[in-house]
């Protein structure tokens, strides 16, 4: 945990930098999300309206398109900025509209994998991404946190298709840090020290002035905290693709950016706890390996090197 949190601290913290840095990135990562929030909530909206008139047919259907376009939204938003990055990280001249762009090449490939997402992460992330992620990756072979982190910059840089972009990512993973391994160090932490603990403590101080009858000062304090609170997240998720971007060249080719130890990239993803890892070994049987064979295919038979 300690190592996990150090390394996380590190990495997000070169993330941000490279953000900070890069005119391109911030402008296509601030228009990109608020794209996605207009279009959300227009979709949203509609969907209320149509599921007030709606059975239960209907309403089921609508929710599921719903989620898909979230899901379709989300993952366009994340190609683009991978794509953006790796022309930043390569020093190639880029403005903002260079992300749209990739988003414009990569359409199919983005479609293609939101219907995966929608099908299987959605479920992975309501459930309990943690848990099941562990012992999807010592059952399946795979943990979808990891798998979904890999394809975004699969699908910007090369357009695999979405059978071809899981693959590869799997093969990636398992090439590089081997068998069993789920998730990335925490990326997020930088991002929410120094800037999300101090807005909610001012969205928090914030409530209780107006409360108080220091109305004035109170609803600035809580617009500042929840303004931070949005550049939080907006910095998080950039730093995130930043990083899924390092993490895939350094996995494909061995490739390593300044700012980005190769001894930090090979501990940024880690494997299940020794207590998950004992009850999935438990549980495993031989129609578990046959499933786990089936569903890897020619990723299964990648001999790992971490």
């Amino acid at each position: 945990m300690r190592e996990s949190l150090s390394d996380g601290w590190r990495l997000g913290g070169a993330s941000l930098r490279f953000i900070l840095e890069h005119r391109p990135v911030r402008r296509y990562t601030l228009v990109a999300a608020a794209i996605v929030v207009v279009l959300w909530a227009a979709g949203a909206a509609a969907g209320v309206v149509l599921r007030r008139h709606a059975g239960p047919v209907e309403y089921v259907l609508i929710g599921v398109a719903g989620a898909y376009l979230l899901s379709l939204m989300v993952t366009a938003a994340s190609v683009g900025l991978a794509g953006l990055v790796a022309d930043c990280l390569d020093g190639r001249p880029v403005v903002a509209s260079t992300g749209w762009e990739v988003v414009r090449r990569r359409r199919r490939a983005i479609a293609g994998w939101a219907i995966v997402d929608c099908a299987i992460g959605l479920p992975s992330r309501t459930i309990g991404s943690w848990s099941v992620d562990q012992f999807a990756s010592i059952l399946l072979g795979f943990g979808w946190g990891l798998l979904n982190f890999f394809a975004i910059p699969t699908i910007a840089l090369t357009g695999y298709n979405a059978r071809q972009t899981a693959r590869h990512s799997l093969q990636l993973a398992r090439r590089q840090w081997g068998d069993a391994v789920y998730g990335t160090v925490y990326l997020w932490l930088r991002a929410v020290v120094v800037f999300g603990l101090p807005s909610a403590a001012s969205v928090a101080v914030g409530v209780l002035l107006i409360r108080a009858g220091a109305e004035f000062l109170g609803a600035v304090l809580f617009v500042a905290g929840v303004a931070g609170l949005a550049l939080t997240y907006l910095l998080a998720q950039g730093a995130k693709s930043v990083i899924t971007v390092v993490l895939y060249r350094f996995a494909d080719s061995g490739m390593v950016y300044p700012g980005f130890p190769a001894e930090l990239l090979h501990r940024s993803v880690r494997g299940p706890s020794s207590v998950i890892n004992r009850i999935a070994r438990r549980i495993e049987g031989e129609r578990m390996q046959r499933l786990r064979r089936r569903l890897l295919g020619e990723a299964e038979s990648q001999p790992p090197q971490g």
